[in-house]
C-alpha cells in the first residue's frame, strides 16, 4: 500500500489539506471537510483551483474555489486528489460535506490531518518538481 503524502495548498486566507482522505478547506470563518466521494472533479487553472462536487438532477454543483495559489502546486494538488477519487462518487456531494467553525471539535468520524509544515512543504515541492520534470 502506498502512502499519500500530506499536501497543503495556500491561497490568500484559504488553505487546502489533503492526505489521502477527505479534503479539508480552512477559511477564516469556516472549515469544510469534503469526502472524496463528494467530489466530481478538481480543476486547476493558472493560480486557481476548483473542487467541483457531484450534483443530481437539475441542481447546480457546489464549487469550492481557492485563488492566488502557486500554479505548479495547484496542478500537483489537483492530480493527487483526482487520482484518489472513487470510481462511484455519491450523487449529491454537498450532502456529504461537513462544515464547522475553526477551532470547534472535529465532527465524529472525521480524520484530522497532522500539521507538519516542513514535511508538507517538502512534499509539495517534490510533487511540483516532478510535474515540471514530466513537462520538459
Amino acid at each position: 500500500m502506498t502512502a499519500t503524502p500530506s499536501l497543503v495548498l495556500h491561497g490568500g486566507e484559504s488553505v487546502l489539506h489533503f492526505a489521502g482522505g477527505p479534503v479539508t478547506l480552512h477559511r477564516p470563518d469556516k472549515e469544510h471537510h469534503i469526502p472524496l466521494a463528494a467530489i466530481s472533479f478538481v480543476h486547476a487553472e493558472g493560480r486557481s483551483l476548483a473542487i467541483v462536487l457531484t450534483a443530481s438532477g437539475a441542481n447546480e454543483p457546489t464549487i469550492y474555489r481557492v485563488t492566488g495559489v502557486d500554479e505548479a502546486a495547484a496542478l500537483a494538488f489537483g492530480e493527487a486528489v483526482t487520482a484518489a477519487l472513487p470510481a462511484d462518487p455519491a450523487p449529491d456531494g454537498a450532502a456529504l460535506v461537513t462544515t464547522r467553525a475553526p477551532g470547534a471539535p472535529e465532527p465524529a468520524g472525521a480524520r484530522g490531518v497532522p500539521w507538519k509544515p516542513l514535511a508538507v512543504a517538502v512534499a509539495v515541492l517534490l510533487i511540483a518538481l516532478a510535474v515540471f520534470a514530466a513537462k520538459g
